[in-house]
């Protein structure tokens, strides 16, 4: 989370009791690009995870996870 953030990418993980864990890619500003629903956090972050990897394959993020 904390390299995304230190990428300048945008995202939000939300959750209401018993209904899982909401996350998104972007921001109301600029608008999200992905976004979806998991069941426990740690599938939300992965997912979040894949989603940013594939919409920002240049960002710094993207490339520190590939060394």
């Amino acid at each position: 989370m904390q390299a995304l953030y230190d990428s300048e990418i945008n995202f939000t993980i939300s959750t209401f009791w018993d209904a899982g864990f909401r996350w998104k890619l972007g921001d109301e500003s600029n608008g999200f690009v992905a976004e979806g629903e998991a069941r426990t956090m740690k599938d939300a972050v992965a997912e979040l995870v894949s989603a940013a990897l594939r919409e920002f394959p240049e960002s710094t993020f993207a490339k520190g996870a590939r060394r």
